[in-house]
C-alpha cells in the first residue's frame, strides 16, 4: 500500500487527488532528470492520464507550485519551468530526506550570516555542500542518497523566501545558495512547520492570502482592442480616451530563469532585482571580475573600444553615439533599478512597472549576447587556425 505524504498541519495542501497527481508528476520528473520540468512536459503527462492541466491546477495554489500565474486565462509558455515550493514537495511521496536537508540549510545559513566577511563589497553570503556536512560514514550508497537529497533541497531552496537565489550543477550534484539578513527570522527553525509559520509572518497577511488562493480562470475586467498594422483605427466617441497599446515580448531565457517564479507568486520587487542581478552576474562572468554595481558597468562599457561589445551600429559616428548611450543605459539600470532593490527598503513594485523593468533587463541581456557571439566566433576561427 502506498501512503500519500501530507504536509504538516497549517501548510497548504491540494484540494483533490488530481492536484496531488500534478505535484507528483513534477517531483517524479525532477527525481529522474535533476531539473524542473517545463510546462509542456507536465501538460503532456497529464493529458496521457486523461487530465487537463488548466482544470487540475485549480486544486493547487502559488504556495505549492511556482511558474503558473494566478490567472489561468493565459497558461504558462511551453518552455516555462514548473517548480515545487517546499510545501509542494511536502505533499509528495519520498521527499522526507530532501526536506530534512532543506531545514539543515536554513539552520546553517542563519548561523553563518552574522559572521560573514565578504571577499568583495556587495557580495551576498553563500553556502555550498561542505557547509552542511552532507556526508555519511555508513556507505557509499548512503552518501550518494544524501548528496542527491541536498541537491534537491538546494533546487527548492533557491526559490524560497529565506534564500536569495543560487546555482545548481546537476551533473556534479553541486550547488550554492545565497542569503542575506532576511535569513535571521528563521534562525530557530527546527521543523518544516516552524519554517512555514515564520515564512508566512515574513511575507505578511496580504501576500500569504494571495499565495494560498487557488489558481483560477479570472473573468476579464475589460476588453482590449486588437491592433493590426495597416488597419485603420475605428474612431470612438469623442469623450473616450485613446485605447491603450499592449505589446508582448518573450523575455531573454536568463531573465526568465531567475524572475519567472518570483513574478508568478507576486514578488515583483524580487523578480526585478533578480533580473538585474543576473545581468550584473553575466558581465562579471564575461570579465572574470568580482567587481559589482556601477564600477563594474563602467569598467566593462566605458572604454573605446569597451571590454564588452553591446553595439550594433557600423558607421563611426553612430557607433560612438551608441557605445556611449549603452554605457549609460547599463550604468543607469544598476544605479536606478538594481541598487534601490538590493540595498534599500523592500518596497512593493507595481506590476505594470515591473513588466517594463523586466523587459528592459531582457533588452540588456540580449545585448550581452552580442559579446558572447563575438567570442564564440573568435574561438571557432582560432580552432580552425590550429588545425
Amino acid at each position: 500500500m502506498i501512503v500519500r505524504t501530507i504536509a504538516p498541519e497549517g501548510m497548504p495542501r491540494p484540494t483533490g487527488d488530481e492536484g496531488h497527481a500534478l505535484l507528483d508528476a513534477i517531483w517524479a520528473y525532477f527525481s529522474e532528470h535533476r531539473r524542473w520540468p517545463v510546462f509542456d512536459d507536465i501538460d503532456r503527462t497529464l493529458y496521457a492520464q486523461g487530465l487537463q492541466f488548466e482544470e487540475v491546477v485549480q486544486q493547487l495554489c502559488p504556495a505549492l507550485l511556482l511558474g503558473v500565474a494566478s490567472d489561468l486565462s493565459q497558461l504558462p509558455q511551453g518552455s516555462q519551468d514548473l517548480a515545487l515550493t517546499i510545501a509542494g514537495a511536502a505533499n509528495c511521496t519520498g521527499t522526507g530526506l530532501a526536506i530534512d536537508q532543506f531545514i539543515k540549510m536554513v539552520q546553517r545559513a542563519a548561523d553563518m550570516e552574522p559572521a560573514w566577511l565578504p571577499a568583495d563589497r556587495g557580495d551576498l553570503p553563500w553556502m555550498q555542500p561542505g557547509d552542511i556536512g552532507c556526508r555519511l560514514p555508513t556507505s557509499l550508497t548512503a552518501e550518494i542518497l544524501l548528496a542527491d537529497a541536498a541537491f534537491t533541497a538546494a533546487a527548492i531552496g533557491m526559490r524560497e523566501t529565506c534564500f536569495r537565489g543560487g546555482s545548481i550543477n546537476r551533473e556534479q550534484l553541486d550547488w550554492s545558495l545565497n542569503f542575506d539578513r532576511g535569513i535571521r527570522p528563521f534562525a530557530d527553525v527546527q521543523r518544516l512547520e516552524d519554517y512555514w509559520r515564520i515564512r508566512e509572518q515574513v511575507l505578511g497577511p496580504e501576500r500569504t492570502e494571495a499565495d494560498n488562493r487557488p489558481f483560477s480562470i479570472q473573468p476579464a475586467s475589460h476588453n482590449l482592442a486588437a491592433w493590426s498594422p495597416g488597419m485603420p483605427a475605428i474612431p470612438g466617441p469623442a469623450e473616450e480616451s485613446p485605447k491603450p497599446l499592449t505589446v508582448e515580448c518573450v523575455l531573454h531565457p536568463l531573465i526568465a530563469e531567475v524572475a519567472a517564479e518570483r513574478y508568478a507568486r507576486g514578488s515583483y520587487n524580487d523578480a526585478v532585482m533578480s533580473a538585474y542581478r543576473a545581468v550584473e552576474y553575466r558581465i562579471q562572468t564575461l570579465l572574470g571580475s568580482h567587481v559589482v554595481g556601477m564600477p563594474l558597468m563602467s569598467g566593462a562599457l566605458a572604454g573605446n573600444p569597451p571590454r564588452i561589445k553591446v553595439t550594433r551600429s557600423t558607421s563611426p559616428g553612430s557607433l560612438d553615439s551608441e557605445r556611449k548611450g549603452m554605457h549609460f543605459l547599463f550604468m543607469g539600470a544598476v544605479g536606478a533599478l538594481r541598487n534601490p532593490r538590493a540595498h534599500g527598503p523592500d518596497e512593493a513594485d507595481d506590476r505594470d512597472e515591473a513588466d517594463e523593468m523586466l523587459a528592459f533587463a531582457s533588452f540588456l541581456m540580449r545585448r550581452l549576447d552580442i559579446e558572447e557571439a563575438e567570442r564564440q566566433k573568435a574561438a571557432e576561427v582560432e580552432a580552425e587556425s590550429a588545425q
